[in-house]
């Protein structure tokens, strides 16, 4: 059984490795794509920022460990977690282009209600593609 650690041990620090720096290059491109500024709001205790950021994350960090899970190589990892990004970075464009134009200023002013809503949409798509990339 120690062999067996010993050996699988390096496969875990690298996708564990490429995970974090995929979620921090996430949340910070995510950041700089919406018009407002998440992580000065949440530092001003703006509760519909960190909700819908927290939402965001989520939505990306489940179809990225369903990946890890079911990948068959590194790069496999990696290519799918960029689709997942995208899809994440589509979400808010729908919503704030299409459906609720006023969402980010919403969700600057404090409105929960609206830092819900696409903190959940986020999620919600997330793991539908969670789903969706499981061969």
């Amino acid at each position: 059984m120690l062999d067996y650690f010993v050996a699988a041990l390096p496969h875990f620090l690298a996708y564990f490795a490429s995970a974090v720096a995929l979620a921090a290059l996430f949340l910070f491109l995510y950041a700089q794509a919406t018009p407002h500024r998440e992580f000065t709001l949440i530092r001003q205790g703006n509760a519909a920022a960190a909700t819908q950021l927290v939402g965001t994350f989520l939505g990306f960090a489940v179809p990225v460990a369903v990946v890890i899970s079911h990948s068959v190589s590194l790069a496999d990892m990696l290519l799918w977690s960029v689709v997942a990004a995208l899809v994440q970075l589509a979400v808010f464009v729908v919503i704030a282009r299409f459906v609720f134009r006023a969402i980010s200023d919403r969700i600057t002013e404090g409105c929960v209600a609206s830092g819900v809503f696409v903190g959940g949409m986020g999620l919600g798509t997330g793991i539908l593609q969670a789903a969706c990339m499981v061969p």
